[in-house]
């Protein structure tokens, strides 16, 4: 038995999607989603635009769909079935909100007969993730009146604007009655009728500033690349730019890890600037936020949310994307306060131990390699010692700065991505989302998958923490005793251990089709030795 009304109703909530610059789609089966499955099986045989991935583990899809709009910077739907199913949406949802990533669930759900009343696989999926999706609808897709087929293709339209506008989860819930067929190649003619918006664009005046001694400071980006303009302001101006990892502007010409420059005391008196004028989210290093503070150097921030700042430091705050307010900026900066921060990255940064890893991928990465970092020390790392020599294409979850989802996320930035990807990751990470390698499995992926084995949690041992001998391993060590090549035998990807980042050259150049484990194993307690000779000149301590 088929329902012809479900059927209509579908292909318009599916049609007024991909109106809306919806693409991809990640499938996670379930009873209840079968219309909305089987009408997006038969739309992507139609739509050679249209994507969809299958994935059976509801965490791992809602990173995989997270990994895909972070790097398209677009919406992408998330389908998941009713009961406990929808709730493993929630860690994906949490890192979209703060990281202000798109991502759209259509959680399918029972109707209200069944709601309250003992009916299994149910529970109030209204509203599931409260203020975690600012955008909320529910669609009747088995009402046939007339205006409730409009009101789908207004409402779908409306909200995925908003929710690209905003850069904010949305949730649809589709509460579903059976019969749940709908009818397959279905001649019904869809026409949705475009909703579009527009955005008036506010000139502001030039903004002159008087200041001579001014830095650039670019956090990490979450909307459009503005490196090329970035750089040629700098250029133009005299400007330096200490860009964060994760700004997708680090080139050979910023200023990379200030984190570790401000630890060994770098940066003096002469290095001061006037105004620090700060692009994008939060920086990956702590200290450089202190150090704004501790020195009193007043902070103008600029960003499409500019006004976030936990520190409390910023003097004015610009709503703006980097590029508009390049294109208003006037300054002449002194040449010579330039040329003294260029000269920092004259500095050799010795890397040992496990930040070797960052160093050497800094000297080996092909042209625009998409690289996938894991947050705690892999980030750390990166942001110390990679340059951006040859790739800005640099991600992480760093919203919620959580170690799960990680790896799927970063097999979701490995689909759209157009040459072989790279994740550099710990183990207790890789743990945390073992399933996810599923999809590399699947999809045969190509990507590179660098597991930094310390065999536990890193970055507790440069904690307080650390401190407590008694409990401090069982506690925070964590250790796993995981065997890698049991890993990769079960999701049948090659296998190789290294025995220190020097051959990591020579293992990527070996290039092999689909996903591969690479292992390198470290000692925590050494890394934190390590990390004190990160500087040649560590006498500035």
């Amino acid at each position: 038995m088929v329902n012809d009304t479900l059927t209509i109703n579908t292909k318009h909530l599916l049609y007024a999607l991909y109106a809306s610059g919806v693409k991809h789609f990640v499938v996670s089966p379930g009873s209840r989603t079968t219309p909305i499955a089987l009408m997006l099986a038969e739309y992507e045989r139609q739509n050679s635009e249209i994507v969809v991935y299958i994935d059976v583990d509801e965490r791992s899809a809602g990173f995989f769909a997270l990994g895909i709009a972070k790097t398209r910077q677009e919406p992408v739907v998330v389908l998941g079935t009713s009961g406990t199913a929808i709730t493993e949406y929630m860690p994906a949802v949490a890192e979209a909100k703060v990281s202000h990533i798109p991502l759209i669930v259509l959680s399918t759900d029972r109707p209200a007969e069944l709601q309250d009343n003992g009916a299994p696989q149910t529970l109030p999926q209204h509203r599931l993730f409260g203020e975690l999706t600012p955008y909320f609808v529910s669609f009747t897709l088995q009402d046939e009146h007339e205006d409730n087929t409009a009101y789908i293709d207004y409402m779908t339209q409306k909200l995925v604007h908003s929710a690209m506008d905003t850069g904010q989860p949305l949730q649809i819930n589709l509460p579903l009655r059976k019969p749940l067929m709908p009818k397959l190649h279905d001649s019904h003619d869809v026409s949705i009728t475009p909703l579009t918006f527009e955005k008036t664009h506010i000139h502001i005046l030039p903004i002159v500033i008087k200041q001579t001694h001014v830095v650039i400071l670019a956090g990490p980006n979450e909307a459009a690349d503005y490196k090329d303009e970035l750089l040629q302001f700098s250029r133009d101006h005299q400007v330096p730019v200490i860009a964060d990892i994760l700004s997708r502007a680090r080139t050979t010409d910023t200023i990379f890890g200030v984190d570790s420059l401000i630890k060994a005391h770098y940066l003096t008196d002469e290095y001061r600037p006037d105004l620090v004028i700060r692009f994008g989210g939060t920086p990956v290093s702590a200290r450089v936020l202190q150090w704004l503070q501790r020195e009193n150097i007043p902070v103008w921030h600029v960003d499409g949310h500019a006004g976030n700042d936990h520190s409390r430091h910023v003097t004015r705050a610009f709503q703006m994307t980097p590029t508009a307010f390049l294109t208003q900026l006037a300054l002449t900066n002194d040449m010579t306060f330039y040329q003294r921060w260029q000269q920092l990255n004259d500095i050799p940064r010795h890397a040992v131990g496990e930040a070797s890893v960052s160093c050497m991928l800094n000297r080996i990465l092909p042209e625009n390699t998409a690289v996938f970092v894991a947050n705690s020390m892999a980030i750390r790392d990166m942001d110390d010692v990679f340059s951006g020599r040859t790739t800005q294409k640099i991600y992480a979850n760093r919203g919620v700065n959580g170690i799960d989802g990680v790896v799927s996320t970063a097999l979701g930035m490995s689909t759209v991505s157009s040459q072989r990807s790279i994740l550099l990751t710990g183990d207790l990470t890789l743990f945390h989302d073992m399933n996810g390698l599923m999809m590399a499995k699947k999809y045969q992926l190509n990507i590179d998958i660098i597991v930094i084995n310390n065999n536990g949690g890193s970055i507790f041992s440069f904690l307080p923490q650390s401190q407590a001998d008694e409990y401090f391993e069982d506690m925070f060590g964590t250790p796993l005793d995981l065997d890698m090549s049991k890993v990769a035998y079960l999701y049948d990807m090659p296998y190789i251990q290294l025995k220190g980042a020097a051959a990591l050259g020579e293992c990527l150049s070996h290039q092999v089709h689909g996903p591969r484990l690479i292992e390198i194993n470290f000692d925590r307690q050494e890394n934190v030795a390590n990390h004190r000779e990160l500087l040649e000149l560590n006498q500035h301590e």
